[in-house]
């Protein structure tokens, strides 16, 4: 989905709340060809501002940081409907 929109504005964010594995997401990552660097926060922070209370958490968020989507990717049909969110998101006028 990155390679497909990323030309038109799509960025993906992905925060670690778990301190415990810091030392292992970048190897991770690395090793299955993701290419976004997670950035770090923790638990109280991602409830407050975002009302995550478990992971994984995925949010299709405007360019202001508000919750547009919450998708929940299963199989191809969701997988559709993801990308149909991705594509309103992105031709909105601004």
């Amino acid at each position: 989905m990155l390679d497909k929109y990323e030309s038109r504005g799509l960025t993906v964010l992905a925060i670690n709340l778990e301190t415990a594995q810091r030392q292992s997401v970048l190897p991770l990552l690395a090793a299955t060809g993701i290419r976004f660097v997670p950035l770090e926060s923790d638990w109280p922070w991602a409830e407050k501002e975002y009302g995550v209370t478990g992971t994984p958490e995925s949010m299709l968020l405007d360019e202001d940081g508000r919750i547009m989507f919450r998708p929940s990717v299963r199989d191809a049909e969701t997988r559709v409907l993801l990308e149909r969110q991705v594509e309103a998101l992105l031709s909105r006028p601004r």
